[in-house]
């Protein structure tokens, strides 16, 4: 179980990281401090707090809650369409990203939401329910905050290449999944 507490406060240092970039005046503040630093320190902390939670989850037990229902991986496969269309735009500055303001975070949520229909197991509704508890307060402070990045001069171009981005991750993840997380996609939606 311990992994599982580690999980947790991952999790929770993946939020603190996360919540910087909704808070300006918290943001304009550590700019402020750290200068250059504050952007490779910041995609240090993101990176490396996700890292460690994909580990912890997967170091940690398979303890089952409940049992996902049969059509739950339908489901999942639906909402990742999203999820990756969100980070596709979070990716690119569009006019989509300005309009949505915080894609990462319904990015997240969707993916969330999704891995929640197909598992049933302690660590993953640690993980998912976590991150998605994270991604809804992201995306109330960035309204709340009015928080929106800059307009772009070519965001109309950038919008086609974001949404292309984003189903192009959707079809290498349906590819790379067996090989990446040990768990393939295909046979769970087109059984033969």
């Amino acid at each position: 179980m311990i992994s599982i507490f580690m999980l947790a406060l991952a999790i929770v240092l993946f939020g603190l990281t996360h919540m910087v970039p909704v808070l300006p005046r918290l943001k304009a503040a550590l700019k402020q401090h750290l200068g250059r630093a504050y952007v490779p320190l910041f995609v240090t902390m993101s990176v490396g707090s996700l890292t460690l939670i994909v580990l912890l989850w997967a170091a940690s037990p398979f303890i089952p809650l409940y049992d996902p229902p049969t059509w739950g991986a339908h489901v999942t496969f639906t909402l990742m369409l999203p999820a990756f269309l969100m980070f596709g735009i979070f990716i690119f500055p569009c006019r989509l990203k300005r309009k949505i303001r915080a894609p990462f975070a319904l990015a997240v949520l969707f993916w969330g939401m999704g891995h929640l229909f197909a598992n049933g197991d302690l660590a993953t509704v640690v993980m998912a329910g976590g991150l998605m508890l994270v991604a809804a307060l992201m995306f109330a402070l960035a309204w709340k905050n009015h928080v929106q990045p800059p307009a772009h001069p070519r965001e109309g171009i950038l919008d086609v290449a974001a949404i292309l981005t984003g189903l192009i991750f959707y079809l290498g993840m349906i590819l790379a999944h067996p090989y990446l997380i040990g768990v393939p996609i295909l046979p769970y939606i087109m059984p033969g």
